[in-house]
């Protein structure tokens, strides 16, 4: 059995409302060992916004570009603007984005079967699921790769 030695200096806080830049020391000090260990990850974020006239956020995108590799943290499209094309053109601009920062493939997560018939429809396989991930709903884990 594994014992630790104490460390009477350090607390255990558990924060239900964490602040953002405690929460950006454990990110930067992950990406730090990380860099260390494989490389510059040519880490990189942006987003794509759909906006009315008055310059509301109406749908969009969040995304997160390391090691080739781009992820989707978010898409989401207001419910009254769904099936007008916006998620297909939201993910076009995503994979353009991805394509120009040399990126290997997209890799998300779809909650639900709808969700993911519309990454199926666009090209993307499954390579995980998690059954009943939450009130039934399946969680699904997507990528598609570039040419």
């Amino acid at each position: 059995m594994l014992r630790l030695a104490p460390l009477p200096h350090l607390s255990f806080d558990l924060e239900s409302q964490p602040a953002q830049s405690d929460v950006s020391v454990l990110e930067h000090g992950l990406f730090a060992y990380e860099e260390a260990r494989l490389g510059d990850p040519e880490h990189g974020h942006f987003s794509v916004f759909v906006r009315d006239p008055v310059g509301r956020v109406r749908a969009g995108a969040d995304c997160h570009a390391m090691w080739r590799r781009l992820f989707l943290k978010t898409l989401w499209v207001e419910e009254g603007l769904r099936r007008r094309g916006l998620g297909k053109r939201l993910m076009e601009s995503v994979e353009q984005e991805g394509v120009s920062r040399r990126c290997r493939s997209v890799w998300l997560t779809a909650l639900g079967d709808p969700a993911c018939n519309f990454y199926l429809k666009l090209g993307y396989r499954v390579f995980g699921t998690h059954l009943d991930y939450v009130a039934g709903q399946s969680l699904y884990s997507l990528r598609k790769d570039f040419s």
